[in-house]
């Protein structure tokens, strides 16, 4: 199965967690969200997580068919 999106929060963490960012606007958060959905387009998951494939040291974790976060792994 295919995500079919990234929510606003998975945005969130992914500038948090991966780039360490404190503080960020919407547009970086979208920008971030655009990036994670280019990242994981081609991965079917079978699993309610899975290795984000540009950065393999962190977890996508699925709820509902929806990325909701980024954790470390």
């Amino acid at each position: 199965m295919k995500v079919a999106k990234v929510s606003y929060h998975a945005g969130e963490r992914f500038l948090q967690r991966v780039f360490n960012f404190t503080n960020y606007t919407k547009k970086q958060v979208l920008n971030a969200i655009k990036l994670i959905e280019k990242d994981i387009a081609n991965i079917e998951y079978h699993s309610s997580n899975f290795v984000l494939p540009t950065f393999p040291s962190y977890r996508c974790v699925i709820v509902d068919n929806t990325l909701v976060t980024i954790i470390p792994k």
